[in-house]
């Protein structure tokens, strides 16, 4: 089974991607945590990327193309993956067509008001990478990790300014890949409001398994 999974920042598709793929033993290629371990390790390519993403703007085509490229090659993925940021553009669809035949493009659907709430209460350990939110998942102290006592940050692109970059630049680069992949048949629309195991079970419902 080879899924593309679609929808703006914060409606919660890396959560549903790794359940998703746990559940049915196949990959989960998530570009997001690609180009973050990219940053960490202050590669050529890193240090490009972290810059883009800090102005809440779109990696290059061509770059993103390339990385999913060599990563959609991987054993791992013979039986199957999630796309989980990929395609963004028309282009890297069109790329991704000559790639891979895909099964379904599943559209997870949330509110610009509930994408602010949830993105901009994120925040992250920069010591251990654990993530937490203020209303969802608050940590046991105020701003400290759970795991490793350092102080939490909010990460650039969860502050307001740059949440709304992305949703505009998400509603201009990326909403149509919904006409293009309901053009083909392959999308099925997911309501991402309720809690995650109501998402996980309407997403594997919509996608009969």
């Amino acid at each position: 089974m080879k899924l593309i999974f679609l929808g703006p920042p914060g409606a919660g598709k890396g959560t549903i991607a790794k359940k998703l793929a746990d559940d049915q033993k196949i990959a989960h290629i998530s570009t997001g945590d690609l180009f973050r371990e990219a940053i960490a390790n202050k590669t050529q390519l890193g240090l490009q990327v972290k810059a883009i993403l800090d102005r809440g703007d779109l990696v290059p085509d061509s770059l993103t193309i390339q990385l999913v490229e060599d990563r959609i090659a991987a054993k791992d993925c013979a039986s199957g993956f999630i796309l989980d940021g990929f395609p963004r553009t028309i282009p890297q669809a069109q790329a991704l067509e000559k790639l891979a035949a895909i099964d379904a493009a599943v559209n997870f659907e949330l509110s610009d008001a509930e994408i602010i709430k949830r993105l901009s209460g994120r925040r992250l350990c920069p010591a251990c990478g654990r993530t937490f939110h203020i209303d969802f998942m608050p940590p046991k102290k105020p701003d400290v990790c759970d795991s490793c006592e350092a102080a939490l940050i909010i990460r650039k692109d969860d502050q307001i300014d740059s949440i709304k970059n992305r949703l505009q630049v998400y509603k201009a680069q990326t909403e149509p890949l919904i006409d293009f992949y309901g053009k083909l048949n392959l999308l099925k629309n997911v309501d991402s409001s309720p809690e995650p195991s109501a998402v996980f079970a309407a997403a594997k419902k919509i996608l009969k398994i």
